[in-house]
This record gives structure tokens, sequence and C-alpha cells, in this order.
């Protein structure tokens, strides 16, 4: 009515009233088509509505494939043979696998371990396999006893001359010369061949002796062979020492991981070191380290010739 500017105000409030009117009337038609009773024949006419529509949306038929029953070869039958046989496309993939990863079936109980295999289809197909005579196992009641036995001895004998074979092989190996009495050897530049010359020490306790070095920074006794792996005390008399210098850790500028990682300090040790260095300043000997509750006379003893300040 805005769009209408020579109607009077009166004349747009009667359009408005029309218009109010006519909404009403059309809402009232519906109300009342809605809610008056049906005739039969539009009761019919609805039902088979519904009915065409409720076919038409879900009702289909499919035709189903014929299951067949004949012999057959699961060596050889393709794909088509075995869809024929009632088989589904997935047992069909299972069975190629198998000729991929095992070969053949040789008897008929091997086909009836395929998967999904029911009592009713192998009662139906079970009597159906037939097994080429190619790809059947040999019956050992087919061979001669004698020829058995020859068979027998032969296997025995080529047994051991295998032993044999793998006796000489070993023993053709050098063997690890190991140190007479009163020979010895420097255990802060030997390698893990030379250290495995004593006796009593393997290929596993050289390495960890060499391992247990390199962590230390050098052993400044015999003694701490020891502490890497334990062994017979009888190892000593074979170990001498040369009087290299030993690495050394400075203990004021190394973090608390860093420290920890030396094999005589422990994770308290170095947190106390770091937390004197944050209250008292740098360390100047080792003397003050005694003056720390995580540190016990023993333990300044075997730090002394691996730190520096």
């Amino acid at each position: 009515m805005k769009r209408q500017p020579s109607l009077t105000q009166s004349q747009r409030r009667a359009l408005l009233v029309l218009e109010w009117v006519l909404l009403l009337g059309i809402i009232g038609l519906s109300v009342w088509s809605w809610q008056r009773p049906k005739t039969p024949t539009e009761v019919k006419e609805t039902k088979n509505a519904q009915s065409r529509y409720a076919v038409k949306q879900y009702t289909y038929a499919v035709d189903e494939e014929p299951v067949e029953t004949f012999p057959f070869d699961p060596n050889t039958a393709d794909s088509t043979t075995l869809l024929r046989l009632g088989l589904a496309p997935w047992q069909v993939r299972s069975i190629y696998r198998y000729r991929a990863k095992h070969g053949r079936y040789h008897t008929a109980e091997d086909f009836k371990r395929l998967p999904g295999m029911t009592v009713e289809m192998w009662q139906r197909l079970g009597p159906q396999v037939r097994i080429a005579k190619e790809f059947q196992y040999v019956e050992p009641s087919k061979y001669k006893p004698s020829q058995t036995s020859a068979d027998g001895s032969a296997q025995k004998e080529e047994q051991k001359e295998q032993r044999i074979a793998a006796i000489v092989s070993r023993d053709s190996f050098p063997r690890q010369e190991k140190l007479k009495v009163g020979q010895t050897i420097d255990i802060n530049t030997a390698d893990t061949t030379q250290l495995k010359m004593i006796p009593g020490i393997a290929s596993k306790r050289a390495a960890k002796i060499v391992a247990y070095r390199n962590k230390l920074g050098g052993f400044v006794s015999a003694e701490q062979a020891m502490e890497a792996v334990e062994m017979p005390d009888s190892v000593l008399k074979y170990m001498t020492l040369s009087s290299l210098p030993v690495q050394k850790i400075n203990v004021n500028k190394l973090s608390v991981q860093r420290l920890m990682n030396h094999p005589y300090l422990n994770f308290y040790q170095a947190k106390a070191i770091n937390e004197y260095r944050r209250n008292h300043g740098e360390l100047h000997s080792i003397e003050e380290l005694s003056r720390l509750e995580s540190f016990k006379p023993t333990d300044i003893d075997r730090l002394r010739p691996y730190v520096e300040f």
C-alpha cells in the first residue's frame, strides 16, 4: 500500500482489512477440507496411491545365480568355475592367494580349511574335489623296504659327514691366544682384542671395560677395571697401568646433566655442586666438596684425580 500514494488513509485501511479477510478465508477452507470426512472413493484412491508408491520405492528383485555341483580340481579351476560352485568372490581370491603362497592343494583336507567353509558347503563340495595325481603326496607305503633302508643309511651317512664338516670348520678358526703367567697388558691403552688375551676376559667383558674407561676418563688403578664388570680377581695379575694423564671434568662449568655422566657422580651430588656454585660462587678445591652432605670421604678420594677447577 505504500506504493499507492494516491490512496487516502481510509482507503488503505479498507485494503488491509480485505487482505486479512482473504487470508483467514483461505486458512478456514484448508482446515475444513482437512477435517471433513472423506468419501469411500477418496479413501480407496488414497490407499491405492500409497500402495503404488510403497511398491515403487521398496520392492525390487534380483535374479540369483544358480549354484552348480560338479567334480573340480581346486589347483586348476579358474574363477568362473569356482563361482559356479557357489563360492563367494572373496573365497575365490583366498584360493588364488593359497596357490601363490603354499603352492598347491595336495589333499581334499587342505581345501576343507578354506575360510568360510561351512558344513553344508563341505558336504556338497567335499565329494567333488579331485586332486590331480601330480599334486598328490607320494605314499611312503609304495616304497620297497630295501630301498627305504638304503635311503635311510645314505641319509645317516650324509648327516654324519655334515657334523664332521661342522667340527672341522669350527676348529679351523684361529683361537684367541691367552697370556701366560708373567705376561701383562696395559689396560689404559689396550683395545678389546688385546683385553681378550687376558684369561677370564671374553668379548663382552672387554667391551664393557673399554666403554667404562672412556666414560671415566682413564684408569688410575688396575682395580678400577673390576668396576666395569664382574670378573675373577685372577685377571688383575695380567694387568698393568701406564701413567697416562686422565681426562678431567671442570666442576665449575658443567651442567647437572653433564656432571651426572661421570661414573663417580650421582644426581644428588651433581645437584649439590650446582646449588653450591649458585649460592657461594665457584669452587676452588676439592676440599670444598667435603662441606656438602652428599659427599663422603671415600667419594672425595676416588673423585680427586678426575676434577679440576
